[in-house]
């Protein structure tokens, strides 16, 4: 079925842009490697990928990128909402119960209706409570991202999404430089607002998007490059690669993603479409949600307990996790998708009142 966008232009609502698919499985299998190869098992291994560390950030400029694309086709913020809801909440929930149950075998003190109920939300920080997986601490990120570009739409501020990004982004560059001024006030907001980080980053695949449509091209090359200093300036300010990279290592790293998305938006990037890259990419968000507790679960049991080779254990952990992952995103992901959002179009009517043409929601 083709939808008719608000450029009048008809495309199909399942359309990819298999490039970003490409990134994402390089990001998904950046991160992977990252896990599995520090701490105990660097020791085994006699290396790390430490690098991996920074997939998250091609995730989040990826990120960026498709939900301004998402929220420029968009009629009503409840579109939005149900979007959103239907693409990450049923596969996340599927991974999450089937990390509680590795949990529930190897740490059982740890688990409670609380905890899971916390975690269920996406939000546990807010709870109290620590994330089930470690990974999980990017999916309240990407929240916060959504509820500020939907707090844009709603207020019909979309059209100044460039000059609020800007003053966004310059503003939490003057919270963290002041912070010696509200210590406590502090600590407490970038725990509880992680976005506080990272935002440059959904801000980038933002301004990629609109140069892509060939919008504002002076004005959005010169708020990239301001974008991609303040992302250096924040390496230092609570993110996870300062812990495992240098500073130089992840300006030169960052530098190389944004080289990457012009590339991307130039339509050069066709040599990363190939087929196990983009197969990385399908299920990136069920394979990344499943990783890092369980597939190191895994590895230490191949390991301590039946003695495998450290590269056998890795890779079958490698290897069932993609498995797990490829099942949940043809099983749940992907149906649940569709069945929701196939429900909320064809309820459209009744929800608002009034018949409304389909608006796609990717």
């Amino acid at each position: 079925m083709l939808t008719q966008h608000p450029n009048n232009q008809s495309v199909s609502p399942d359309a990819r842009l298999v490039e970003l698919d490409a990134l994402r499985g390089l990001a998904a299998l950046s991160v992977v490697l990252f896990h599995f190869t520090i701490n105990d098992n660097a020791k085994l291994l006699g290396w790390e990928f430490s690098y991996g560390v920074t997939g998250v950030d091609i995730f989040f400029m990826i990120s960026g990128f498709v939900i301004f694309l998402t929220v420029m086709k968009i009629r009503r913020w409840q579109d939005f909402v149900v979007s959103r809801f239907a693409r990450l909440y049923p596969a996340f929930w599927y991974c999450m119960f089937i990390t509680l149950g590795f949990t529930v075998f190897s740490e059982p003190d740890f688990v409670s209706p609380f905890r899971i109920f916390a975690n269920a939300t996406m939000m546990p920080v807010y709870f109290g409570i620590e994330d089930l997986d470690g990974s999980y601490w990017t999916l309240l990120v990407e929240i916060i991202f959504y509820l500020w570009i939907l707090v844009l739409f709603i207020t019909n501020n979309i059209r100044n999404i460039n000059k609020i990004g800007f003053i966004t982004i310059l503003s939490m560059m003057l919270f963290h430089q002041f912070s010696a001024y509200y210590v406590d006030f502090y600590e407490f907001t970038v725990k509880k607002v992680q976005l506080l980080n990272h935002f440059p980053l959904f801000f980038s695949g933002i301004l990629f998007y609109q140069l892509k449509k060939g919008e504002k091209r002076t004005e959005n090359i010169a708020l990239l490059v301001f974008s991609l200093i303040a992302s250096f300036y924040l390496h230092h300010k609570g993110g996870r690669s300062q812990f495992h990279i240098s500073a130089t290592a992840h300006y030169l790293l960052l530098t190389s993603f944004h080289l990457l998305f012009g590339l991307f938006i130039m339509g050069k990037l066709s040599f990363l479409k190939f087929g196990p890259l983009l197969f990385l990419g399908k299920i990136s968000y069920c394979l990344y949600l499943i990783h890092q507790y369980v597939g190191l679960h895994l590895i230490s049991a191949f390991t301590d307990k039946l003695h495998l080779n450290i590269y056998i254990a890795l890779f079958l952990a490698f290897s069932i996790c993609i498995a797990i992952a490829y099942l949940v995103n043809t099983f749940i992901e992907i149906p649940a998708n569709r069945l929701i959002r196939g429900w909320y179009s064809s309820n459209e009517a009744e929800i608002f009142g009034r018949e409304g043409r389909k608006v796609a929601m990717r």
